[in-house]
């Protein structure tokens, strides 16, 4: 079993949700973050409470998809992530994809499972 956790532009969310249900991967958990990056043109300004003034942080609006998927799903779904998510700007996201060693639900009528 893997995890993979995929940074995205927030407005590339719905459509790379839509083809992951497609494929058949439903058990996505999606975090809203703010990141820094190389897209300077496009930084927020945000207030600093330390100096009462706002200042330009290079803060950008993110979304994090977190996933679970079995080891032969990995290929389709970076595909998927990879062909959705691609505008061809800088800041289209980063993929990171990790071994999961034990995989347990939070439900005690189920056993562990062990990923391998």
């Amino acid at each position: 079993m893997k995890r993979i956790e995929t940074i995205i532009r927030p407005h590339k969310q719905a459509c790379v949700l839509a083809a992951l249900a497609k494929f058949g991967v439903t058990n996505v958990t999606v975090f809203e973050t703010l990141g820094l990056a190389r897209q300077v043109s496009q930084s927020r300004i945000f207030e600093l409470s330390c100096t009462d003034k706002e200042t330009r942080t290079g803060l950008i609006p993110k979304r994090v998809l977190l996933l679970f998927v079995e080891d032969d799903q990995v290929q389709p779904v970076l595909d998927i992530i990879l062909k959705i998510g691609f505008t061809g700007e800088p800041g289209d996201g980063k993929i990171a994809v990790s071994q999961i060693e034990q995989f347990v639900r939070i439900n005690p009528k189920e056993k562990p499972l062990q990923a391998g």
